[in-house]
């Protein structure tokens, strides 16, 4: 088959050219849309799941369906140490320069703009993020360091703003587990004030199955502030779309068994449909795609995830470390009580805290329950078994 027509598209946060089975998530965040446009009140919007589950997609699709609405519009990925207050002000800068362009709006702007530059000069003291619109900044609101107050503060004008001008504000954050916990108290805070004040004014985010929980310890309202949506794995129906619809777009198809062997393999996972998809189909010869196309396409396909999606995390990990993920897999993908574990290498619970606790913190790892661990990434055991020790 001609690679260069493969309609299948593995990556981080690329969009899938079949988005199946997440209708129920874009209505709930079509819904609040159109509420906040409207004067009335919604809660923000957590996605939560394992790696490879598609939350990076749903959020570029709800940017891509607020910027069609006129909102503004500002997503900001958390990681590699950068402060949420930088990122934050370069997306906002971002969004701000969409809506000054424009006709007759700069003047509705001022307020705000005046606001945004005593917020980035916090994070840039040259002015170079004040979308060099000649405004004085603002004095005794959002410059006083603590970013939970000056966010609030950037949070209210923000939402003001977006209300006069007839639309709606929304800031999107991925891997939000990567959060300081200040920084998730400083959302949360701005979020639930702009909410008391009936500002259109939406957080969302998307984060690791443990971001309820750090949310919680940050703020604890943030368990009735935001819906909590968990992302798993397509149902078969939805896998299965995923899957064939492309082809068949292509005038290409699959045959039953080898897409019930493609669909067993990739157990639902979205990233892994269009992985195995791919490599089935780059070594084909030509439709229908047959079974041996599959388990062909499926080798290959296992050993680019080797060496990326699973790979590059392992490696990440010190000897101690993989010692304790080495006991994990030992249960399975599924939870196991670090009791257990501990056990497992024949140590105490104690004696491997640490371990576990860089781990998380790595992100390999979270604690799905008090008590116990699981990997972020699914099939990790499996391939941790395939290792040489």
């Amino acid at each position: 088959m001609d690679p260069v027509h493969n309609p299948y598209s593995p990556g981080a946060g690329r969009r899938p050219p079949e988005l199946a089975g997440r209708d129920p998530e874009l209505r709930r965040f079509e819904v609040p849309m159109a509420r906040l446009e409207q004067g009335l009140t919604d809660r923000g919007l957590m996605l939560t799941g394992l790696r490879g589950v598609g939350k990076t997609v749903l959020l570029n699709e709800f940017r891509g369906r607020a910027e069609e609405g006129g909102w503004l519009v500002a997503k900001a990925e958390a990681g590699e140490g950068r402060p949420f207050r930088v990122l934050i002000a370069k997306s906002l800068n971002q969004a701000l320069r969409s809506v000054a362009g424009r006709p007759g709006v700069r003047d509705k702007l001022r307020r705000v703009l005046a606001v945004f530059k005593a917020f980035t000069l916090r994070v840039a003291p040259d002015g170079s993020l004040a979308l060099g619109i000649d405004v004085e900044p603002s004095a005794g609101r959002a410059d006083t360091g603590d970013l939970e107050l000056d966010l609030t503060e950037l949070a209210l004008d923000l939402g003001e703003t977006a209300r006069d001008l007839g639309i709606g504000m929304t800031i999107l954050v991925d891997e939000m587990q990567d959060l300081e916990q200040a920084e998730l108290a400083a959302i949360a805070a701005a979020a639930h004030e702009a909410g008391q004040r009936d500002m259109p004014f939406l957080v969302v985010g998307a984060g690791l199955p443990g971001l309820p929980v750090a949310l919680t310890e940050a703020k604890s309202y943030s368990e009735r502030l935001f819906e909590y949506r968990s992302i798993g794995p397509l149902d078969p129906e939805a896998a299965s779309a995923a899957l064939i619809r492309p082809a068949e777009a292509r005038s290409v198809t699959w045959s039953d068994d080898a897409a019930e062997l493609v669909l067993e393999v990739s157990a639902g996972y979205p990233y892994f449909l269009q992985v195995y998809g791919k490599s089935t189909w780059d070594y084909a010869e030509a439709s229908p795609l047959q079974v041996e196309d599959a388990r062909v396409g499926i080798e290959a396909g296992r050993a680019e995830l080797d060496v990326g999606f699973y790979g590059s995390r392992w490696e990440r990990a010190t000897p101690s470390q993989k010692k304790y993920l080495r006991a994990i897999a030992q249960g399975g993908d599924g939870p196991s009580s670090s009791s257990d574990v501990a056990k497992r290498l024949g140590r105490r619970p104690g004696d491997v805290s640490v371990a576990r606790d860089q781990l998380m913190k790595k992100g390999l790892l979270y604690a799905p329950d008090r008590g116990t661990i699981a990997f972020t990434v699914p099939g990790m055991s499996d391939f941790i078994d395939r290792q040489e020790k």
